[in-house]
């Protein structure tokens, strides 16, 4: 398994690799923005976590390169049949590694996903050069910077509460007076009141699917998948229309996560996305004890970036995802 002094192109399984060591070595690399993955955090309790809740165990899609008995670079990867899609964990190294192994690394981790899955996907901080260089040399599309933003839990508990919803109005409607509402956000028209946010259920499906697909495109999870496999609200008008949800989940690591958040583009700027927010932030913390709230933002939508900022979240980080079809070893660009 273990190639001394490994030339360009050596990927190794990792999978019979002694797991405290390949572990420590991926902390390490998750802790500098500029080596690690957004898909993971930087504890290194929650880093474990959420490397042993992925849909596939990661030491067995572990692939490294070894030199002298340590691990110099890794790379692992899950996926999912549903929305057809893989998630490239690394290539993880210091970037003259990841600039001479990358490449195989990704074509190793690409040969254990399933035929039939063509849809691959990596994300890094913006700090992460060796990513983007390999994504490039890859043929695989950068994607828009999206920001990580982030509020305690406590802080979000505070959402519902009408002072400060009255106070976070306020700084939301003098933020957008600078930036201008979300690209694409059509005229406000009245709406049929009372708008009532409440739990999606089952028969919500074919509602949400218009709107997600057209708001996130091809996604990491399915309208389906909101239903059975987050906590989805919807914003319902008087008449039954629903005019947006949001969704999210509690992940391995123990903290809340804000998906998903859609308004369709006749209800926006009415304080839609922000009841939304708040509405599923509620359902989130009653289902567990996340110490954070998160959730990522595209830099182009200026109001949605305001209205966090309004409710006391902070930006952590400026993240970039890169998308491409599967890499072999034959042919990895």
């Amino acid at each position: 398994m273990v190639e001394s002094n490994p030339v360009a192109g050596d990927a190794v399984d990792g999978s019979t690799a002694e797991r405290s060591a390949a572990l420590a070595f991926i902390v390490a690399c998750q802790q500098d923005p500029a080596t690690g993955t957004a898909f993971l955090g930087d504890d290194a309790a929650g880093i474990e976590a959420e490397l042993e809740g992925l849909g596939q165990p990661w030491l067995r899609g572990l692939r490294v390169v070894e030199q002298d008995g340590t691990v110099i670079a890794a790379c692992t990867v899950d996926w999912d049949p549903e929305p057809s899609m893989a998630w490239v964990h690394g290539p993880w190294g210091r970037p003259e590694q990841v600039a001479s192994h990358g490449a195989a690394l990704v074509a190793a981790v690409c040969d254990a996903v399933p035929a039939g899955i063509e849809r691959f996907e990596m994300c890094g901080h913006v700090a992460n050069g060796s990513m983007a260089a390999l994504a490039a040399d890859l043929g695989w599309t950068a994607t828009e910077v999206n920001y990580a933003m982030v509020a305690p839990a406590s802080t979000a508990a505070r959402w519902s509460e009408p002072a400060v919803q009255r106070e976070q109005t306020e700084q939301a409607e003098q933020a957008e007076q600078h930036t201008g509402p979300d690209a694409g956000a059509a005229p406000t028209v009245r709406l049929r009141e009372p708008v009532r946010i409440r739990p999606a259920g089952p028969a919500d499906v074919g509602l949400l699917e218009p709107l997600h697909t057209a708001e996130f495109g091809e996604a990491y999870a399915t309208a389906a998948q909101l239903l059975s496999r987050h906590h989805t609200v919807v914003a319902e008008d008087s008449t039954g229309a629903v005019l947006g949800y949001a969704a999210g989940s509690l992940q391995d690591d123990g903290q809340a996560y804000v998906d998903f958040t859609a308004v369709v583009p006749e209800a926006r700027r009415h304080g839609l996305g922000r009841r939304l927010v708040i509405g599923l932030a509620e359902r989130l913390l009653a289902a567990g004890d996340p110490g954070m709230l998160h959730l990522t933002v595209r830099e182009s939508r200026k109001a949605a970036h305001a209205l966090y900022l309004s409710l006391g979240m902070r930006q952590d980080a400026a993240l970039r995802g890169y998308r491409g079809p599967r890499v072999t070893a034959q042919h990895p660009g």
